[in-house]
């Protein structure tokens, strides 16, 4: 970490450049690759590299299609197209082009590819008979010369509406800024703007404003490209800074992510942090980039301005305590941020932290707390019920322990417990009685615990950090049977492998399955593999699950159909379709499928093969339930 002070100040200089910015890091060739979407004319952007999204950080830029589908779509450079991809979900329809420069660019959510690449998908297709696929191609099978047509655009896959999505990746299959290549096409001269920033206790002496706890502050806008925070901050011990912050281009009402963040305390580099690279593995590490609580309670995106423990990405430079600010002094600390987006637009934020050692025994504010408890860090904050102003105590296993008020907000008391130090059963404040549900400690690395009929495996990969494993079991509400896992508030990495033996008779089926009811309006579909009388299965969220049948098959209705093609909607209510397979006269055909409309419909790889004789359709879901349609054409 010596040279950490040296490399940031360099790194500070060269953000301060709006050209050297604009260029990044890397030694990227301008003018290689043309644009996509209509080059040479003025286009806009629906998303931008490095945006913040679920589970992962957007790679590459949405490029808009004037609303439609059908566009043409060039080849950005002369190559050979390398990868095919047809699927429902995820990127839909996509086409790789590497390049002799080594990079390889990628088309995706294409509604259909030209004539030389479609003619060579459907021969693989049919010799794969599958609906979905993901296959490489040889470099002499299909190349490309730069500015040649290679598909028309569409809304394939996971797009929430008509765009292309496209990306620029390095040798090792790193996805690259694309803004970094010089587009003309794109206008931006528009600087990011500050929403809000948090600021966040880090261990259990920490306050911000006399609290343990995390807070947010609205930046106040002052004159272009600066901003301030009116609200006064006092601090105390080890704290993290996090922003809310979005951008603008020209002549588009979107919203945009920044790729630059810079955080500065009394004149001296603590953090820096730019999205220019990153490789696909890391995505999921946006969960602890961002404060993942508030995104999922409120959907709102709050960056990190430190590294988080577990967080594993590969384009921060920071101080010797992560980004982390320490006060440990009563001096006023000046703090600045600075903000990039990929066009070397900047803005800053500038505010005061006034350090506060000695903790302030009430704290008023305009509505009174409720009793609650929640964990912040290490560190259990227990609110106690009003106007009581004696010890908490708590419950551990045989024995109690009574807490202080460490202060009080109106007229309730608020308690501090270290979690690494014993975890509790539960507690008694005044009225307030908090039952936790502990189980154990559980620090990253390979763990298996048992508990009667539930069962959790936790490997090397799972978590980011250490989880205080909280269970409820053994939970029938209405005649459904449920378990909770912590709460799907906290992230985890990698799956918690789960063994789960349910209590009631009917749920020991072939055709039960997990799903997921952190969604108090729907139950989403997470799957399992029975063995003997449990069911075991990979989770990927924390939170509330239950087994629930479906024998229900799904839903197919004939649409119409043509002397070349054949169209139909298909539906299914419970766990989702999984497979879908048609014959004509025994021998396969290519249904694709549209799930965000629900229409599949037929192509033949012999154009000149017309619809005439048996035509049986079976649609299977997740549950392996079967449905089929026969018609003779």
């Amino acid at each position: 970490m010596k040279s950490v002070k040296y490399i940031l100040s360099v790194l500070y200089s060269t953000c301060l450049s709006l050209s050297i910015l604009a260029q990044g890091l890397g030694d990227y060739p301008k003018g290689y690759f043309m644009f996509p979407i209509k080059p040479g004319q003025r286009n806009y952007l629906s998303a931008n590299m490095g945006e913040l999204r679920p589970n992962h950080f957007h790679g590459g830029m949405d490029i808009k299609t004037d609303g439609q589908i059908g566009l043409a779509v060039y080849a950005a450079a002369q190559g050979y197209v390398s990868r095919i991809r047809v699927s429902t979900y995820g990127y839909g329809n996509t086409i790789y082009i590497t390049h002799p420069n080594g990079y390889v660019t990628v088309y995706a959510h294409l509604d259909r590819f030209s004539a030389f690449i479609n003619t060579y998908t459907l021969e693989q297709l049919y010799a794969l008979e599958q609906t979905d696929i993901d296959i490489l191609v040889p470099p002499t099978a299909l190349p490309v010369t730069k500015g040649q047509i290679i598909a028309k655009s569409g809304n394939t896959g996971g797009s929430g509406g008509p765009h292309l999505h496209f990306e620029i990746r390095d040798l090792q299959e790193r996805v690259l800024n694309p803004a970094l290549f010089g587009f003309s096409e794109i206008v931006d001269n528009i600087k990011p703007t500050f929403d809000k920033i948090a600021i966040r206790t880090m261990d259990m002496d920490s306050r911000v404003n006399d609290e343990v706890g995390r807070a947010e502050f609205t930046a106040q806008y002052a004159s272009p490209g600066k901003y301030t925070i009116a609200t006064p901050i006092t601090a105390k011990g080890l704290i993290g800074v996090e922003i809310k912050v979005h951008d603008k281009m020209n002549d588009t009402h979107n919203s945009y992510g920044i790729n630059c963040i810079e955080l500065k305390v009394d004149g001296k580099e603590v953090f820096y942090h730019n999205l220019e690279t990153y490789a696909f593995h890391e995505s999921r590490y946006i969960n602890v980039h961002i404060d993942y609580e508030t995104y999922i309670l409120r959907k709102q995106y709050f960056e990190k301005c430190y590294v988080a423990d577990g967080n594993n990405l590969s384009f921060y430079l920071m101080n010797p305590l992560h980004g982390k600010i320490s006060i440990r002094d009563s001096a006023a600390h000046k703090v600045e941020l600075r903000i990039y987006d990929s066009n070397g637009n900047q803005s800053m934020l500038n505010f005061v932290i006034k350090g506060k050692q000695n903790q302030s025994p009430k704290i008023v504010k305009t509505t009174p707390p409720a009793p609650d408890f929640k964990i912040f860090e290490n560190t259990l904050r227990i609110i106690g019920s009003a106007n009581y102003t004696g010890n908490a105590t708590l419950y551990i296993k045989n024995k109690t322990k009574a807490l202080a008020p460490a202060y009080f907000i109106n007229q309730s008391p608020v308690y501090i417990h270290d979690l690494r130090k014993e975890l509790p059963d539960s507690s008694m404040a005044g009225t307030y009685k908090a039952v936790y549900d502990f189980v154990d400690m559980i620090a990253p690395g390979r763990r298996k615990v048992v508990m009667d009929n539930l069962t959790l495996q936790f490997s090397d990969s799972t978590l980011f950090d250490t989880l205080y494993l909280q269970v409820k079991k053994h939970l029938i509400i209405n005649g459904i049977e449920t378990f909770e896992i912590n709460n799907p508030t906290q992230p985890v990495y990698g799956p918690i492998g789960v063994v789960f033996c349910p209590e009631i008779a009917a749920n020991k089926n072939e055709r039960c399955y997990f799903y997921n009811i952190n969604n108090s309006v729907s139950k989403k579909y997470e799957g399992g593999v029975w063995s003997e009388d449990s069911l075991v299965h990979n989770l990927k969220y924390l939170g509330k699950f239950t087994v629930i049948k479906d024998s229900i098959p799904p839903v197919i209705t004939y649409k119409s159909n043509t002397t070349k093609r054949i169209n139909f909607s298909i539906f299914d209510q419970g766990s989702g379709i999984d497979s879908i397979r048609a014959t004509l006269n025994g021998k396969w055909v290519m249904m694709y499928y549209e799930h965000k409309s629900r229409l599949i419909w037929s192509e033949f790889k012999d154009p000149t093969e017309v619809l005439k004789g048996e035509f049986i359709l079976e649609v299977i879901d997740k549950a392996g339930n079967k449905s089929l349609y026969k018609k003779t054409l």
